[in-house]
């Protein structure tokens, strides 16, 4: 029976037409928490929507609703719990890697799984892979879990995701990942001209990192740099490209991807250039 199934007695046709078509699960079968959007329509019925959800999903110990959109440097939003436990900490389960995280102090997004599963096809074996806003370690973790990198560098400025993060190191027993909390602009310098493959896994704000991501590449290395993009996706790439220009590097373009719905006309994309020299 499906959430909508169950609720069809609790809500009007119209509330039902209101309600999400699709929530967050971030745990295991033994413990997850359901992060979910709930349209100002439905504030009154969101104990009874959380109630749905755990009785469809019976590894729900935590409900919890947005009350806020990502903000700040730490990439976090406000949550308030709607039903269930106030410990709200798991361990997500996801390409066979393990995560320690909670949802309300850091990061994380379990709809990039595939997009992390796909960049694993992108890492050569013995490759130096840079990854700027690495949050509790997703993209290290499952890279070198399926990938044969010689070394990951991975930097992060949210203490709280850092703490997680070398926890995440030691539970999925991983060896070739270097962490360092800080900001970007300030840490990166002395990896300049050593990478084979920077990540820049930030939409929002990729764009003021470029020119450190770019300086980090090898000739011949790869960045992987995420935008939003409607369809301005052209204009993306030129200013990829002045950027390139204005520190004296030439890029070329290799692909693209378009990795997830964001909004109406606007998805999340991978743009993939390649250091010429």
């Amino acid at each position: 029976m499906t959430i909508k199934e169950l609720l069809a007695r609790k809500l009007s046709p119209e509330e039902l037409a209101l309600l999400p078509t699709s929530f967050d699960i971030m745990g295991n079968k033994e413990k997850a928490v359901a992060v979910i959007d709930i349209p100002k329509e439905l504030e009154k019925k969101e104990d009874v929507i959380a109630k749905a959800i755990m009785k469809k999903h019976r590894n729900v110990r935590s409900v919890l609703k947005k009350a806020s959109p990502i903000k700040g440097i730490y990439r976090t939003r406000d949550y308030v719990l709607v039903r269930g436990s106030k410990k709200t900490e798991v361990v997500h389960a996801e390409n066979d890697c393990r995560f320690l995280l909670d949802p309300q102090t850091v990061y994380f997004s379990p709809r990039e799984s595939t997009e992390r599963l796909r960049m694993t096809e992108k890492v050569r074996e013995g490759d130096v892979v840079m990854v700027f806003f690495a949050g509790v370690g997703p993209f290290p973790i499952v890279i070198e879990k399926k990938s044969k990198p010689s070394r990951i560098i991975a930097v992060e400025i949210n203490p709280v995701a850092v703490e997680y993060f070398w926890k995440n190191i030691k539970l999925n027993k991983s060896q070739k990942i270097e962490v360092l909390l800080g900001d970007v602009t300030g840490n990166v310098e002395q990896f300049y001209g050593q990478c084979d493959r920077v990540l820049m896994p930030l939409p929002e704000k990729s764009v003021e990192y470029l020119p450190d991501a770019i300086k980090c590449l090898k000739p011949g290395g790869v960045c992987y740099f995420y935008c939003f993009s409607g369809d301005d996706l052209d204009e993306k790439k030129e200013k990829i490209l002045y950027i390139a220009k204005s520190i004296k590097k030439k890029i070329r373009f290799i692909g693209v991807q378009r990795v997830l719905p964001y909004g109406p006309r606007v998805h999340k994309y991978r743009i993939d250039f390649e250091l010429i020299q």
